[in-house]
C-alpha cells in the first residue's frame, strides 16, 4: 500500500483538496519543528495571499488524517515523512492561494450568510437533524479550532469551489461518446494462466546472501526507545449524580457508538463515570510529571519498546518520537489511566545481519524470482497460443469471464489489457502471469453505453472538469509569483 501510494502521491495531491469540512471528526497531528523564513506569521506567500502556519497544521492534520484511515490506522510519523505529506499540505495549500488570487481578481466572493448556511447544514453539527449550537461547538473544541478559524477556513472552500463551479461547461454528446467507447471497447482474446506452481525458485545461500548485500538497507532495526515509566491510578471516589449529569451534557459526542452516534446517558454511564474518575486524577499525574522529572521519584518500569509497539497509542508514539533523548513527557492518558514517560535513550535503526535478515530475504527473493520466472515463461508462450482459451469479447468489467482468475486477478488484468498497446503479450499479475493475443475488437459497445450513460456522463464530466482545472493551475502558476519561507529543522 506504502509503494502504491509512494508512485500515485502526484494524483492524490489533485484530488485530497483541503477540505475544512473534513476536518471534522479528525484528530490532531503533530508536524514536527521548522523555522521560519522573513516572514514570522506566514509559511509562503502566493501572490496578495498569504498561507499561515495554522492553515499548514490544519492541512497537514487533515491529510496525516486521510492517509491514516486509508492504512487502516496504522500511520505513523516516518511514514508521513516518507510519503512527503507536509510537502503534499503546502502544495494543495499553494493551489487553493492561486485560485483565491484568481477570484479576488474576478470578483468573485462569498458571503457571511453562504458560510451560516454552510455550518447548518453540516450533518456532524446537527442534533435531531438540526443545527445545535453546542454541539458544534464541542466538535471545534473536540479539533482544537476556534469558531473564527473554522469559518474562515470555511469560507475559504466555499470560494474556491465557487470559483472551479465557473470551469463547469458541461459535456457534448461528442465527448460523452468517445469516452464511451474507450471505456467500453471490448476484446476477444485467447490467453493461457500460468501459477506460481509453474516455476520453480531454487534458493541457495550464495543467491540469498548476495541478495542482502544489494538490499541491506531494505532491512533494517526498528527504531527502538529506552523508557522509564511512572503510572498514576483514577481516582476511586466515585463522582454524584450531577457530576455525572454535567459532565456527560458537556462531552456527549465522546460517548458514541460503533457507528458514530451518541449513546443515551444511561449506556455511557460506565464510560462518564471513568472519565471522571480519570480526571479528578489530572492534579496528581501533574504532580508525578514533576517529581520524575526533577528525579524525585523512581520509575516504576524500565522498558525498551519499539517504535509503534501497540502498548502505547499512536498519538504517544508520535510524541515519543518527536522527544529528544532525556526528555520527560507531560502526563499521557493509556489504558484508561494517566502514564508519564521519560525517554531515557533512543537505539537509531541499523541493517540488520544476515542472521537476522534472513526469513525476509529468502521470502524476498523467492516472490522476487517467482515473478520474474513467470513473466519469462509467460512470455515465451505469447507467440504460440493455440492451445490457449477462447473469451467471449470483454469490456473492462467483465471480471468473471476470464477463468481460472478470480475476480480481482481478472480486473487488474483486464485494467493492463485495456492500457496495452500489444497485440500479444504477457500480462503479470501477483501471483501469476497470463499470456495472451487479441483476436478480434470492437470499438464501441452501444448496448453497454446505453445501459451506463449517466455514469460515463458524470466521469466525462469530472474528466473535463480535472484537465481544466490542471490548465488553471498551471496558469496561475506563472501569473502568480509562489514565496516559500518555512524550513523543516534538521
Amino acid at each position: 500500500m506504502i509503494s502504491w501510494m509512494q508512485k500515485h502521491r502526484k494524483y492524490l495531491v489533485v484530488t485530497i483538496w483541503i477540505s475544512t469540512i473534513a476536518f471534522v471528526g479528525a484528530g490532531f497531528v503533530g508536524w514536527g519543528t521548522y523555522q521560519y523564513g522573513s516572514k514570522s506569521n506566514s509559511v509562503a506567500l502566493v501572490g496578495d495571499i498569504p498561507i499561515t502556519m495554522t492553515q499548514f497544521q490544519n492541512a497537514y492534520s487533515n491529510i496525516y488524517e486521510q492517509y491514516n484511515r486509508t492504512l487502516g490506522g496504522t500511520l505513523d510519523e516516518a511514514t508521513a515523512k516518507q510519503l512527503g505529506l507536509k510537502q503534499q499540505a503546502l502544495q494543495s495549500l499553494i493551489y487553493q492561494a492561486l485560485i483565491k488570487n484568481f477570484a479576488a481578481e474576478h470578483g468573485v466572493t462569498v458571503s457571511d450568510a453562504e458560510v451560516q448556511q454552510a455550518i447548518l447544514s453540516i450533518p456532524a453539527f446537527q442534533k435531531e437533524g438540526s443545527f445545535d449550537k453546542n454541539t458544534y461547538l464541542s466538535m471545534l473544541r473536540n479539533m482544537r479550532m476556534k469558531p473564527k478559524v473554522f469559518e474562515a477556513s470555511l469560507k475559504d472552500e466555499l470560494l474556491i469551489k465557487k470559483t472551479l463551479r465557473l470551469l463547469d461547461m458541461g459535456t457534448a454528446p461528442l465527448e460523452t461518446n468517445a469516452f464511451g467507447s474507450a471505456l467500453f471497447i471490448s476484446d476477444k482474446i485467447r490467453y493461457r494462466v500460468f501459477n506460481a506452481e509453474d516455476v520453480k525458485v531454487k534458493a541457495d545461500e550464495a543467491a540469498l546472501k548476495s541478495y542482502w548485500k544489494k538490499h541491506k538497507t531494505e532491512y533494517m532495526t526498528p527504531t527502538r526507545y529506552k523508557l522509564s515509566l511512572l503510572w498514576v491510578e483514577p481516582s476511586s471516589q466515585t463522582p454524584d449524580e450531577t457530576e455525572i449529569e454535567e459532565y456527560y451534557k458537556s462531552n456527549r459526542t465522546d460517548f458514541t457508538d460503533s457507528e458514530g452516534k451518541i449513546l443515551p446517558l444511561e449506556e455511557a454511564r460506565e464510560r462518564v463515570v471513568a472519565a471522571l474518575r480519570l480526571k479528578a486524577s489530572k492534579k496528581a499525574a501533574q504532580l508525578a510529571y514533576i517529581d520524575l522529572k526533577k528525579e524525585r521519584k523512581a520509575p516504576q518500569e524500565s522498558v525498551t519498546l519499539d517504535a509503534g509497539d501497540p502498548r502505547f497509542s499512536a498519538e504517544t508514539w508520535k510524541d515519543i518520537e518527536e522527544a529528544a533523548a532525556h526528555t520527560t513527557l507531560k502526563p499521557k492518558v493509556e489504558n484508561g489511566k494517566y502514564v508519564i514517560i521519560r525517554v531515557d535513550d533512543v537505539v537509531l535503526p541499523r541493517p540488520k545481519t544476515f542472521e537476522e535478515a534472513y526469513a525476509d530475504v529468502k521470502r524476498d527473493y523467492i516472490s522476487k524470482k517467482r515473478r520474474e520466472l513467470l513473466l519469462k515463461l509467460a512470455e515465451s508462450y505469447s507467440e504460440n497460443l493455440q492451445d490457449g482459451t477462447v473469451s467471449d469479447f470483454l469490456t473492462r468489467d467483465s471480471v468473471d469471464k476470464l477463468k481460472p482468475l478470480s475476480n480481482d486477478e481478472a480486473a487488474a488484468f483486464l485494467q493492463k489489457l485495456f492500457s496495452t498497446k500489444k497485440a500479444h503479450g504477457a500480462i503479470l499479475l501477483d501471483n501469476k502471469a497470463v499470456s495472451y493475443e487479441i483476436l478480434e475488437q470492437k470499438l464501441l459497445n452501444k448496448k453497454k453505453l446505453e445501459e451506463n450513460i449517466e455514469f460515463v456522463k458524470e466521469n466525462t464530466g469530472k474528466m473535463k472538469e480535472n484537465l481544466l482545472q490542471s490548465s488553471l493551475i498551471k496558469r496561475l502558476q506563472q501569473q502568480y509569483p509562489v514565496e516559500i519561507y518555512l524550513k523543516e529543522s534538521e
